[in-house]
C-alpha cells in the first residue's frame, strides 16, 4: 500500500470516528488543521510532510471531550488502523503527538520539540482565533448549553460563558505558537478577537457612537 493510498484510508477512519463531533470539532475542521499545518511546514521546512499530514488527520480521533470515559480505548483503535494500513512504524510517534497536541494537555508525555508536534499545535490552535475561532467557540458554547455572556462572571453548574473561553483561552494562544509562519499567521487573527470582542460589549451595553 502507497503513501496516497494510506491517507485514503485515513481520511475513511477519520470520517467515520468523527461523524457525531459538533460542528467546531468536525471534518471540517480536520481539513482546516491538515492544510495549515502543510502550509507551515511548506513555509519552515520542519517535518515530514507525509507524517505531518497523517498526524493532522488523525489529531483529534480521541478527544476526551467526545469520547465520554473512553479516549484510552480509541488511541487503541487508532493504533489497530495504522497497524493495519501498514503504518506500523510510525504508530508510537502519531500517538504521541495527538496526545499531547491539545490546549489542555497537562502532563506532557511527548517529545514537545517534535516538529510534527510543533507545527500541528500552531495549526490546530490557529483554527482556534480569528473568524474561525470565533465561530467555533460559539458552536461549541451552544453545544455544551453554555450562555453567550455571563456579566456576573461565571456560570453555575456550565462552566464559563463563552465569552468568558475568550480570556481563558484564546487571547492567550498567540503567545504560545511554536514557529515564526504560525505567529505571524496568529498576530492578524489575535487581532480580528480583541475587534470582536470591542464590538460585541459594545453592542452588549447599547453603546452609540
Amino acid at each position: 500500500m502507497n503513501r496516497k493510498e494510506q491517507i485514503n484510508l485515513t481520511e475513511q477512519f477519520v470520517r467515520t470516528k468523527m461523524a457525531n463531533f459538533d460542528g467546531g470539532h468536525d471534518w471540517w475542521h480536520v481539513m482546516r488543521v491538515r492544510n495549515m499545518a502543510l502550509k507551515i511546514n511548506s513555509i519552515e521546512q520542519m517535518a515530514d510532510s507525509y507524517l505531518l499530514e497523517i498526524a493532522a488527520l488523525l489529531h483529534d480521533t480521541a478527544d476526551s471531550k467526545f469520547m465520554h470515559g473512553y479516549a484510552e480505548k480509541s488511541y487503541q483503535e487508532i493504533k489497530d488502523f495504522m497497524s493495519k494500513s501498514g503504518m506500523e512504524g510510525y504508530i508510537d510517534q502519531v500517538i504521541k503527538v495527538i496526545r499531547n497536541v491539545s490546549y489542555s494537555t497537562k502532563d506532557v508525555s511527548g517529545n514537545s520539540k517534535d516538529p510534527v508536534l510543533m507545527i500541528l499545535q500552531d495549526a490546530d490552535r490557529l483554527d482556534a482565533m480569528g473568524a474561525i475561532g470565533v465561530a467555533r467557540a460559539f458552536n461549541y458554547g451552544g453545544f455544551r448549553n453554555r450562555p453567550i455572556y455571563d456579566p456576573d462572571g461565571q456560570y453555575p453548574g456550565k462552566g464559563g460563558s463563552t465569552i468568558s473561553h475568550f480570556y481563558d483561552k484564546l487571547l492567550k494562544l498567540k503567545d504560545m505558537m511554536n514557529t515564526p509562519a504560525g505567529r505571524a499567521i496568529a498576530e492578524e487573527r489575535h487581532i480580528f478577537l480583541e475587534h470582536y470582542l470591542k464590538q460585541f460589549y459594545k453592542e452588549w451595553n447599547f453603546a452609540i457612537q
